[in-house]
């Protein structure tokens, strides 16, 4: 029975298999079925779960109007209070899912997550990044 949270995602990855996590995981507690769906339609490159600069991710949902996924403010802050409520438990957190656009990390799985991180001031997280053609466009992307 998966766990879903970082630690299990390092034992993943250190056996070559990262992408069997990230189905799991959608398939499971993500709730992201559709994002799992669409990234077995073609070959994706994969790099994490590495730590990253917060500063350095674009959240796409939020209550925020220019935001490609716009969500109820209400549902929103819930969403975000339930999350920092758990990290402040200590939760081992999942990764996020991000995808490399063009040197730019677009966060894909995970924007509550990281609204979380961001109401919490932290500075880092895990993530795991992919890219449609290698991973060195992820390594180019990463900041020094």
């Amino acid at each position: 029975m998966s766990k879903f949270t970082l630690k299990e995602a390092m034992e993943y990855a250190a056996n070559g298999d990262i992408e069997t996590w990230i189905h799991l995981f959608l398939n499971g507690e993500g709730d992201n079925a559709g994002l799992s769906n669409g990234l077995k339609m073609k070959r994706r490159y994969w790099l994490g779960p590495i730590e990253a600069e917060i500063s350095c991710l674009d959240r796409v949902v939020g209550p925020e109007l220019h935001m490609e996924y716009v969500e109820d403010e209400e549902w929103w802050n819930y969403k975000l209070n339930q999350i920092c409520k758990r990290l402040e438990d200590g939760w081992d957190m999942p990764p996020l899912i991000a995808e490399n656009r063009n040197g730019s990390f677009s966060v894909r799985d995970g924007n509550h997550r990281l609204g979380a991180l961001q109401k919490l001031k932290k500075e880092k997280c895990y993530l795991i990044i992919w890219d449609d053609n290698s991973i060195d466009n992820i390594l180019k992307a990463l900041p020094e």
